[in-house]
């Protein structure tokens, strides 16, 4: 039989405790309680994600009053949130491809693409999108030393900038053209799903590879 991940063993101690915890506290009352407790937590990290009403102010109430239990429900209930997404994280980190070129990107451009990936691989499909293509920008701009000279320019025009001097073919433009598009209609009340992230994100870093393999003219 495969040993168990780290993650595994994590996921495998925590149902120790509870079922130790089930044996110490076998009462329906504690039960409820402990179901009510993790329910609060829910709602107080839903009251931080979005804009809530005034039904909120109780658990508000119980913020300000324990905010030292309340750390330990948010770290109970993160604990478990990430450790069950750990098996999810290993395998689209696994799934992507090493990216490799003979040029390499500027300070700027490399925390967009390490950021893109991460919100990727982390679960955050939208943030993923928007970075990806803002990857894309960035690394159109740092080729053809535009990148922090304060001047604006439009993406249309840094594309064909950026076929004037070969950093573009005609065939990687177009691809570039319309995966910025994509990207853009993310931006613009289209929520994607991670399927369609990993799309995105995949077309950008293969765009990447091609941007930063060519050696240009200018």
């Amino acid at each position: 039989m495969k040993p168990l991940s780290l993650s595994g063993e994590c996921v495998s101690f925590i149902n120790q405790l509870d079922m130790e915890y089930a044996r110490d506290y076998p009462s329906v009352e504690d039960q409820e309680m402990l179901d009510l407790f993790r329910e609060a937590t829910k709602l107080i990290l839903a009251s931080r994600e979005g804009f809530t009403g005034a039904g909120f102010d109780a658990i508000e109430e119980l913020v300000k009053k324990s905010p030292d239990f309340i750390s330990d429900q948010l770290d109970d209930f993160l604990t478990r949130l990430f450790l069950g997404d750990v098996a999810g994280i290993v395998g689209r980190v696994i799934k992507l491809s090493r990216l490799d070129a003979s040029a390499r990107p500027s300070h700027t451009t490399a925390v967009y693409i390490q950021e893109a990936v991460r919100t990727y691989i982390y679960g955050f499909p939208q943030a993923s999108v928007a970075i990806s293509r803002a990857a894309l920008e960035q690394a159109l701009k740092g080729r053809l030393g535009r990148q922090g000279d304060g001047c604006f320019i439009q993406f249309q025009d840094l594309v064909e900038e950026a076929k004037k001097w070969k950093i573009l073919d005609a065939t990687a433009a177009r691809q570039v053209r319309d995966t910025a598009k994509r990207a853009d209609l993310v931006l613009h009340e289209m929520p994607t799903d991670r399927d369609g992230a990993w799309e995105v994100l995949t077309e950008v870093r293969g765009l990447l590879q091609e941007i930063y393999a060519t050696d240009g003219g200018f």
